[in-house]
C-alpha cells in the first residue's frame, strides 16, 4: 500500500504541474495577443532609395576628337584635335567651329593640310596635340607635335601661321621648333602670354620622369630666347612618371599650372593643378586631383585639357573614351576661388553666353581675342 500511495500521489502532484502550466500559457499568450478589434500595427517604414547619383555628361563633339584646344575669336569659338581619320583619310589638325562650347559644331575640314618637310614619312600624318593662339599682327600661330625625320627620330615641336583661326596653317620653317634627342620626345605645346606681354611655350619632355617646362620666346613666337625653366616634374606614383598637357594661367594674383597625369590609355589618367607666385616657382601641386574618372559620375581617362576664358567664370575642355579608340570633347564649368579651381557641371545656367544650347552670342557681346594666360590677372 505504501509503495501505491506514494505512486497515487506522484501522479496527481504530475496531473497538478500540468493544470497550472496550461493555465499560465493561456495567461500569457491573452496578455500578448493583439485584441481583435484594435487596428493592425503599422509595416515598418520603408528604406529611402540610394541618393540618385548625377549621369555623366554627354560630350559636346561626340566624335573622336582627342587633346582639344579652344581659341574664342569675336563670336565664334573654334576646336582643333589630334589628327584623327575622317572618311577614308586622315586630317591632320581637325578644325570645327560653333556660337556656344555647347554647339552645334560645324566641320571645318583640315587646318594644316600641308606636313612640314621636317616630318618623318610613314607615320600616317599624325601630329599631336595643337594649340592655336592669336597674334598681335592679326595672324594666327599654331603649334603642334610631330615625330621628325632621322637622325632625330624623335616627337618634336613645331609652328605654322595662318590668316585665319581655320587656316591653312603653313609650316614656319624647314626646321623643328624645340627638338631635343637627349629628353626623348617633346610633346603637348601650349602657347602663355603674361601680363606684361611676355611670350612663353609650355611642353613636356624628359628621361625617365617627364617634366613640364616653360621656354621664354620671341615676340612672334617662332623663336626660342633664354633657357628653358622647369615648372614641375611627376613626382607622385600616381602619375606614373608622366605630366603632360600643360595648362598654364593667371588667377587669383598667382600662376595656375594645369596638367594631365598618368598615362592618357591607363585607367588612371587625371587633371590636377600646381600654384606659383611667379614664373619663377616653386610650382606646388595640389593635393588630390581636380578631375578624374570619378568626378562627373564615370568618365574614363579624362584629360588633355584647355580652359577657355568666360564671362561669369571660365570653362575647362577635356576629352576622354566616349567608348573604346574613341576620345570625345566634354565641357565643365570652371570657377576660381582665388587661385584654387573648382568644377561644376551645372554650366549650362552658368552662362548662357557659352551655353545656349546653339543660339548665337548676343550682339554687342563679342568673345575677346584669347590670348592664353593673360585674361583675369588677379
Amino acid at each position: 500500500m505504501k509503495l501505491h500511495d506514494r505512486g497515487g500521489r506522484f501522479r496527481l502532484h504530475q496531473r497538478t504541474q500540468l493544470t497550472v502550466a496550461v493555465v499560465l500559457a493561456w495567461a500569457f499568450t491573452t496578455a500578448i495577443a493583439p485584441d481583435s478589434d484594435a487596428a493592425p500595427s503599422a509595416p515598418p517604414a520603408p528604406k529611402p532609395p540610394p541618393a540618385a547619383t548625377a549621369p555623366p555628361p554627354k560630350p559636346v563633339i561626340a566624335r573622336d576628337f582627342p587633346d582639344p584646344d579652344v581659341l574664342a575669336v569675336g563670336g565664334t569659338y573654334y576646336a582643333y584635335s589630334t589628327a584623327s581619320g575622317y572618311g577614308t583619310g586622315v586630317r591632320h589638325v581637325p578644325v570645327t567651329r560653333a556660337g556656344t562650347l555647347r554647339g552645334t559644331w560645324v566641320d571645318g575640314g583640315d587646318a594644316m593640310p600641308t606636313l612640314p618637310t621636317w616630318m618623318a614619312k610613314g607615320n600616317g600624318g599624325s601630329v599631336w596635340a595643337p594649340d592655336v593662339s592669336a597674334r598681335s599682327d592679326g595672324t594666327y600661330l599654331l603649334y603642334f607635335t610631330a615625330r621628325a625625320a632621322a637622325p632625330n627620330d624623335v616627337q618634336c615641336i613645331g609652328a605654322a601661321l595662318a590668316n585665319s583661326p581655320t587656316g591653312p596653317f603653313r609650316p614656319a620653317g624647314d626646321k623643328p621648333l624645340v627638338c631635343r634627342p637627349e629628353d626623348v620626345d617633346s610633346i603637348d605645346p601650349k602657347s602663355f602670354t603674361d601680363a606684361d606681354g611676355s611670350q612663353y611655350l609650355l611642353y613636356t619632355s624628359g628621361r625617365g620622369k617627364a617634366t613640364i617646362w616653360a621656354q621664354r620666346m620671341s615676340r612672334d613666337g617662332l623663336t626660342p630666347t633664354g633657357e628653358r625653366r622647369a615648372l614641375i616634374t611627376a613626382d607622385r606614383p600616381e602619375e606614373a612618371n608622366i605630366v603632360e598637357a600643360p595648362t598654364l594661367v593667371r588667377r587669383g594674383g598667382k600662376y595656375v599650372l594645369l596638367y594631365s597625369g598618368n598615362a592618357y590609355n591607363s585607367g588612371g589618367y587625371f587633371v590636377n593643378y600646381a600654384t606659383a607666385g611667379s614664373l619663377a616657382g616653386p610650382f606646388v601641386k595640389s593635393p588630390g586631383a581636380l578631375l578624374t574618372k570619378t568626378t562627373f559620375g564615370g568618365m574614363t581617362n579624362p584629360g588633355g585639357q584647355d580652359v577657355v576664358p568666360g564671362t561669369t567664370n571660365d570653362y575647362l575642355v577635356f576629352h576622354a573614351y566616349a567608348r573604346p579608340g574613341q576620345r570625345s570633347m566634354y565641357v565643365s564649368g570652371l570657377r576660381w576661388e582665388g587661385a584654387k579651381p573648382t568644377l561644376f557641371q551645372d554650366v549650362q545656367a552658368r552662362d548662357p553666353r557659352a551655353f545656349s544650347g546653339g543660339e548665337q552670342l548676343p550682339a554687342g557681346r563679342p568673345v575677346p581675342v584669347q590670348r592664353r594666360g593673360a585674361g583675369n590677372p588677379g
